[in-house]
């Protein structure tokens, strides 16, 4: 069994834990270590800024699985 821990759960960590549980499968162990429990999606400020998107539309939080 495999133990992939990757530091960082942002637009680079988050994407590649869900790739790796993908094709490493259940029997492997991945651990994303953050310092927060809320994934932000960081390029969309801009339409936050301007009122094109809601805070709430571009951040979610980030579960156990």
């Amino acid at each position: 069994m495999a133990h992939v821990i990757i530091i960082g759960a942002s637009t680079g960590g988050l994407p590649t834990a869900y790739d790796i549980r993908k094709t490493l499968g259940k029997a492997h162990r991945v651990t994303v270590v953050s310092n927060t429990d809320i994934f932000h999606f960081v390029p969309s400020n801009p339409w936050v800024e301007v009122g094109w998107r809601n805070p709430k539309d571009t951040t979610f939080l980030i579960s156990r699985q």
